[in-house]
């Protein structure tokens, strides 16, 4: 992969990439004094949108030529116009995949000829990258990546009144009159919860606390199913 991936648009028909991004990732804080207290108090802190820089280099590995070039240009125009955002895939990182990505800046071509090349800047407004999908069908398994990831769960009920899913003493509990072999969705993220397909957050239990799963070990307890999956994406921060 030797340019970038945008919106499942390949540039490396027509570009190469070179990405240049910071060490680290700021955090925004949220302060407050303490009288007696040098400095200030930490309340609270978050990862802000992350931005990058990209330098496209005019690579088509063929002679285009002046309306070739023009072509190539227009079709980077259109791709990096993207209001609604995209997924991003960058060369030096291609097993990930960044989401609600947005084009917010761009610089001039230094040519409008085969050796030129003009930088882009991305704001990446999820920062935390998404890398390989897993689905695990025990209950105790290894969860990558360096940040925590939402899992949706898919069940299989057992007759009974409620199916439950937990980790780390969080649950989710579904109460529900189950007569076997209704199939329940849990998706951690959203907070949405079907049955059959049909919406079932109403059966949700006030006392549920939709959870994430933290990377390293993780064990998850479930009961009132015959059978059960979790699905998620390592994520890298």
């Amino acid at each position: 992969m030797r340019s970038i991936i945008f919106r499942g648009v390949d540039f490396s028909e027509f570009s190469s990439a070179e990405v240049v991004e910071k060490v680290a990732l700021p955090v925004d804080v949220a302060t407050m004094a303490v009288p007696g207290r040098a400095g200030a108090l930490l309340v609270s802190g978050r990862i802000p949108p992350r931005m990058v820089h990209v330098r496209l280099f005019m690579d088509a590995g063929y002679k285009p030529g002046t309306n070739g070039l023009a072509d190539i240009r227009h079709r980077i125009y259109a791709a990096l116009a993207a209001v609604g955002g995209g997924t991003l895939r960058l060369p030096d990182e291609p097993e990930f995949e960044y989401r609600d990505v947005v084009c917010t800046d761009a610089g001039t071509w230094t040519s409008l000829f085969e050796d030129g090349h003009g930088d882009v800047d991305f704001t990446l407004l999820d920062p935390v990258a998404y890398g390989m999908e897993r689905r695990e069908v025990g209950t105790s398994f290894e969860v990558g990546g360096t940040w925590p990831t939402w899992p949706k769960f898919e069940l299989v009920a057992s007759a009974g009144t409620a199916v439950q899913v937990g980790c780390g003493g969080k649950v989710v509990l579904v109460e529900h009159a189950f007569s076997g072999g209704e199939v329940i969705s849990i998706d951690c993220e959203s907070e949405n919860v079907t049955i059959g397909g049909v919406d079932a957050r109403a059966d949700v239990t006030l006392s549920s606390d939709f959870f994430s799963l933290a990377p390293g070990n993780c064990t998850l307890t479930f009961s009132g199913c015959s059978t059960h999956a979790a699905a998620f994406h390592e994520r890298w921060l």
